[in-house]
This record gives C-alpha cells, sequence and structure tokens, in this order.
C-alpha cells in the first residue's frame, strides 16, 4: 500500500469534516428552530416495530441503516481502485496505513495480516457509529449501551482466540495460573472488569457528548450548531482511536503473557 506524504490530503480530509458539519447544521437547523427538542426523547432508544416477541429498536435500525451504508460505500470503493489513487482512496489507504502502524506498534508483530480484521472493523465500526448522527434522520447507536458493550464483547473473545493461535491452547491457559494457582479468579477478574470498562468509557463519553450538545441546542440554537458538531466529530473519532488502542493493547498481552 502506498504511504501518503502529501500534507495536502490530510487539508483535504479536514476541509470535507468542517463540510459534513456545516451541511448536517443546514439541514438539521430549520427542524431545531421550530420545535423545542426533547433531550430525553433524543437520547433513550424508543422500539420502531416488533417481530414477534421481539422489539426493534431504534439503535438496531440506526445500526442497520449505518451497515448499509459501509456496505454499499466499500462495495463502491473496491470497484474503482486504481495505482494512482485519487481523495477517498488516498483517504482509505491512510486509514489502513495507521491501523496497521497502530497494531505493529502495540502489539510487536510485523505481519498485521491476522490482527487487521477485527482491529480494523471495529476501528472502522465504532467510528462511523460515532459520527452516524450528523446525518439528519438518523442517530447515533454508541449512546445506546448494548452496542458499546457488543464491541467489548468482540474483544472479550477476540483477546483469547488470538493467544491461542499465536501460542497454542496451553501456553495461553497457563498463563491464567502463573506464577501460583491463586491468579487465576484474579485473572478472570481482570478481563471481565476490562469488557465493562471499555463499554463504560465509549458508552458514558459519548452520551455525556450528546448530552452535552443536546443542552445547548435548547439553549442557544442559533449559534451552537457547527462548532458542537466540530467537537462531536473530534470526540468520536477520538473515542473510536481509543478503543482501538486498548484492543491492541489487550492483544498484545495475551500473545505476550508471561512469554
Amino acid at each position: 500500500m502506498k504511504s501518503i506524504n502529501n500534507p495536502l490530503t490530510l487539508v483535504l480530509l479536514i476541509a470535507l469534516v468542517i463540510g459534513l458539519a456545516l451541511v448536517s447544521s443546514a439541514l438539521q437547523g430549520p427542524s431545531a428552530e421550530a420545535e423545542e427538542p426533547d433531550v430525553a426523547r433524543e437520547l433513550i432508544p424508543h422500539v420502531v416495530f416488533t417481530v414477534g416477541p421481539l422489539e426493534v429498536t431504534s439503535t438496531v435500525v440506526n445500526t442497520w441503516a449505518m451497515m448499509l451504508l459501509l456496505g454499499v460505500g466499500v462495495c463502491l470503493a473496491g470497484r474503482n481502485l486504481k495505482l494512482r489513487p485519487g481523495l477517498v482512496q488516498n483517504a482509505l489507504e491512510w486509514i489502513v496505513e495507521g491501523i496497521e502502524g497502530l497494531i505493529r506498534e502495540m502489539v510487536g508483530v510485523e505481519d498485521t495480516a491476522i490482527f487487521l480484521p477485527v482491529v480494523g472493523t471495529l476501528a472502522f465500526f465504532i467510528g462511523t457509529a460515532n459520527l452516524i448522527g450528523l446525518l439528519p434522520g438518523l442517530k447515533s447507536p454508541t449512546p445506546d449501551i448494548n452496542t458499546p458493550l457488543a464491541m467489548a464483547l468482540v474483544v472479550f473473545f477476540s483477546v483469547p482466540y488470538y493467544g491461542i493461535r499465536t501460542r497454542g491452547v496451553w501456553k495461553y491457559l497457563k498463563h491464567y495460573v502463573e506464577p501460583i494457582f491463586l491468579m487465576l479468579p484474579i485473572e478472570i477478574a481482570g478481563e471481565i472488569a476490562r469488557t465493562f470498562s471499555l463499554t463504560f468509557r465509549l458508552f458514558g463519553n459519548i452520551l455525556g457528548e450528546e448530552i452535552i450538545i443536546s443542552i445547548l441546542f435548547v439553549v442557544m440554537p442559533l449559534f451552537v450548531p457547527v462548532p458542537m458538531m466540530l467537537f462531536s466529530i473530534f470526540t468520536g473519532l477520538l473515542q473510536a482511536y481509543i478503543f482501538t488502542l486498548l484492543t491492541c493493547v489487550y492483544i498484545s498481552g495475551a500473545i505476550k503473557a508471561h512469554k
């Protein structure tokens, strides 16, 4: 994959982010002024429809819409790959190279092929989930605790998978009882605790940001939208980066534990 050294790409990406915030603000502005927003209604998921005993909430619907957009985007981007990439391909290559660099640095391996599918998917999914609320008619699924919990469970099961795949079953399981058997409950408690930590870190930060933005929209609807949307983009991407970083740290611990 070709390295991206041209600063023009970063400038264009920043301009694209600012443009997204401006367009989103323009599209959402009239409705925000026309009727007083209900903060609780905006943040709490509601049931859209039911399938037998199953209730399908707005979080699920927004997640489906996000997955559809990602799927269509990937198909379109994959059909137009070129040796001399354009802006979109250049940006995507830059993001993938950044994720690969993070894996090399934190996990300590040169071959990132076995880790990239999970780590890269988490990064793209969480980043998109945090930003999807900028599109009119859609809400970010991450302020619903079920979404961060699902992402944390993916990490919870991925860590032993990679540990066993790289070190073997016995060598991986042995670290739970080293240096003494009494470490077993402590190690298990630690893995459960970090799953909850991943969940509530992502959930709490995104929910807190959504609450602040919703309150400020009520107080100052004419002045807040664009700055707060830029802040929302920054926070959403930062939280996706932190989640990805911690995933790499946990995977690194699994494949190097008591080596």
